[in-house]
């Protein structure tokens, strides 16, 4: 078995203390929005740089526009 395996479950009690400890600090809103911002995010760098064993998908220009979109979408909603 895969060493990375037995990650799940210390980052999933990582990412339940991380969305209690956002929601109470900047709301549920803000806390959901930034929850998917950095799950799409990490979606993405596992896809270009082929981690986990996993096929490498090449940077499209489309792919730097949803980036680019979802960066400014992210600033606007989690701004103070």
């Amino acid at each position: 078995m895969p060493y990375y395996y037995w990650l799940g479950g210390p980052i999933g009690v990582a990412i339940i203390y991380g969305v209690a400890v956002a929601i109470s600090r900047i709301g549920a809103g803000n806390a959901t929005t930034g929850i998917i911002f950095f799950q799409l995010l990490t979606a993405y760098l596992i896809d270009h740089f082929g981690l986990f064993n996993q096929d490498t998908v090449p940077l499209t220009v489309g792919k730097v526009i949803g980036i680019l979109l979802m960066v400014g979408g992210a600033f606007l909603l989690l701004r103070r």
